[in-house]
């Protein structure tokens, strides 16, 4: 061979030793073996493959959550601080049924069993907050017949009225969330709360469903009522209103932010149904857009209440000395 032959031989050589590994980085070329056993020369024959182009994936649609609040006065609280707490999370609208100064013993003034069967048949209901009790401390009127709070026969009635209004719910699809009761500055009224708050616990395993406890969050470290928390500044900060029951507006987000943090936790795990975003109606917005209003009525000097009739037993009736027993 000449030299010039050579020299022509190896720079041929050198050129696709070059090309040889840009081959098999190149995108979206790579070199893959066509069969694993070697070819007569010994070396594993390969063909040039092309890898397919991933396609973007679709965006998930977000799904949006109504999360419906019955309820009292505290209720109505209640809603206002979750209406705060989601106010930017896009994925839910806070929406507001709950009425002041009622309860499921007087049927005879507002019905709550018929009021979420109007509500379920009006409003798509994802995720239901219930907050009562403290307008029920008063006697039960069936068929004629009275019976006085916590007799076993008023018991009776009353846990059928809890799991009418449960069941009506989760025939509707929503996940339910029932809210414990706080502690209260009346040592009396409080000891009937938290026999309410048994009731609620107690129904809600029954018909598994979620109960929050709330008492602790707002006792001091004795259990007891205490109208103030020191924040994470070091400041005292008022949480309960002048009546010992109510809250402030600052109370009322201290107790949302931990009902949301369990409703969020279940909705980022999947536990919670939603619709598209795109499929929510006007009708799922009533009430979000109130707020405002209620913020400057709800717990921030005093509770409004819309009856002005006062009836043994209700929450706002200052004269009340003891539930009959």
């Amino acid at each position: 061979m000449s030299g010039s032959s050579f020299i022509r031989r190896f720079a041929a050589l050198a050129f696709g030793a070059v090309l040889a590994p840009a081959a098999a980085f190149a995108d979206p070329l790579s070199l893959a073996p066509a069969m694993s056993q070697p070819g007569p020369s010994g070396v594993v024959n390969a063909t040039l493959t092309t890898n397919p182009v991933p396609q973007a994936a679709k965006p998930a649609e977000k799904e949006h959550y109504n999360i419906v609040v019955f309820g009292d006065s505290l209720g109505d609280g209640v809603w206002a601080g979750l209406y705060h707490v989601f106010h930017k999370d896009k994925r839910f609208s806070v929406v507001r049924k709950s009425r002041v100064a009622t309860g499921f013993v007087r049927q005879d003034y507002y019905d709550w069993n018929q009021a979420v069967r109007d509500a379920a048949a009006d409003t798509k209901i994802d995720i239901a907050v219930v907050v009562m009790g403290t307008n029920d401390r008063q006697t039960i009127i069936e068929d004629g017949a009275r019976y006085a709070l916590f007799d076993p026969k008023w018991r009776e009635i009353y846990e059928q009225r809890v799991d009418d209004f449960t069941e009506t719910l989760k025939k509707s699809g929503a996940r339910i969330y029932w809210v414990g009761l706080p502690v209260m500055r009346s040592a009396t009224f409080e000891s009937d709360m938290e026999t309410f708050s048994e009731i609620f616990e107690a129904r809600a395993k029954a018909n598994d469903v979620t109960f929050i406890p709330t008492h602790d969050l707002v006792a001091d470290k004795d259990g007891k009522y205490d109208a103030y928390r020191t924040d994470a500044g070091g400041r005292k900060r008022l949480l309960r209103a002048e009546d010992g029951i109510h809250f402030t507006m600052e109370g009322y987000e201290l107790l949302a932010r931990t009902i949301g943090a369990t409703i969020t936790a279940d909705v980022d795990g999947g536990a919670v149904a939603g619709a598209p975003a795109k499929a929510l109606s006007a009708a799922a917005q009533e009430g979000a857009g109130k707020a405002p209003l209620a913020v400057a009525s709800i717990g921030l000097k005093k509770q409004v209440y819309d009856m002005a009739e006062i009836r043994q037993g209700r929450s706002d009736d200052w004269r009340w000395t003891g539930a009959p027993r």
